[in-house]
């Protein structure tokens, strides 16, 4: 499989500037299963260092230091650090650091990184030059290590239930740039991720979907909506406030506090040889 996340390209150098806050609060994290998964397949103990690309606000790379004996979280805003490094702090991860960075910096980090048993990226790998980054990875990483892909459904342009697309029409009331709609069962994707995989090097590959259930409420809706890239408070500009508070009227008309979300988080992964 392929992107679905959040807009799949933008020429701004910042995309999540703005949305810095709202990301650190209110994306969904990952759930215990797919961390767990990770662990087992790639035996990640106190001997393992672990890159998390691509980190935002450390919503994997918390849970990850859990685990492993070194963690690094990697991402080129800096705003987005500033809150990883607090809920870092807050939970007294202190084999968690942080450097400034995207995947075109990896071949200056080298000796930092080097050799690694794991690198995850979560909702990161489409905003990358993908098939440098796994040549790049592949050769920072130890024999029978690998990566990791996790994903999961960007629900405003992609969600299918009616309160999701309810959100959306809003949203497009005010933005004249939001991606269109689409059902994520007729997607067909060029290059399918796990194939990229395989065609770089990584042996081994596999994709695992752990199912997830989530409640929204008035506040984690709008958090989410201004945590995507096409939605940041920025892209609304002098509307932001006019749109806020449309929405939280318009959920407030439900007859119910909260709103199920059902979807997938899926992990795609492979090892490099064991050489």
């Amino acid at each position: 499989m392929s992107p679905s996340t959040d807009a799949d390209t933008s020429d701004h150098a910042n995309p999540f500037e703005s949305t810095e806050a709202y990301y650190a609060e209110y994306r969904p994290r990952y759930g215990d299963d797919p961390l767990d998964y990770l662990v087992t397949r790639f035996d990640l103990d106190e001997s393992a260092r672990v890159l998390d690309l691509g980190c935002g606000a450390g919503h994997l790379a918390l849970p990850l230091a859990a685990a492993a004996g070194e963690v690094v979280g990697m991402d080129p805003n800096e705003e987005m650090l500033r809150h990883a490094r607090r809920l870092a702090d807050d939970e007294g991860r202190e084999n968690l650091s942080f450097l400034v960075g995207s995947d075109a910096d990896l071949a200056e980090f080298t000796d930092d990184l080097a050799p690694l048993r794991l690198t995850t990226m979560g909702r990161s790998f489409h905003w990358m030059d993908q098939s440098q980054t796994l040549d790049t990875l592949r050769e920072l990483t130890e024999p029978g290590g690998g990566v990791a892909l996790l994903t999961d459904r960007e629900w405003l342009t992609k969600g299918t239930d009616a309160w999701q697309e309810a959100v959306y029409e809003l949203a497009a009331e005010y933005l004249d740039d939001i991606p269109a709609r689409v059902d994520p069962t007729t997607i067909e994707y060029d290059d399918p991720w796990d194939e990229l995989l395989a065609d770089h090097g990584f042996v081994d590959v596999e994709t695992r979907t752990f199912p997830v259930e989530r409640e929204w409420d008035a506040d984690g809706i709008v958090g989410y909506v201004f945590s995507l890239s096409f939605c940041s408070p920025a892209t609304f500009g002098e509307e932001r406030e006019s749109f806020e508070t449309a929405l939280r009227a318009q959920l407030a008309d439900v007859d119910s506090e909260t709103f199920v979300q059902h979807t997938v988080v899926e992990v795609i992964t492979g090892r490099t040889s064991s050489r």
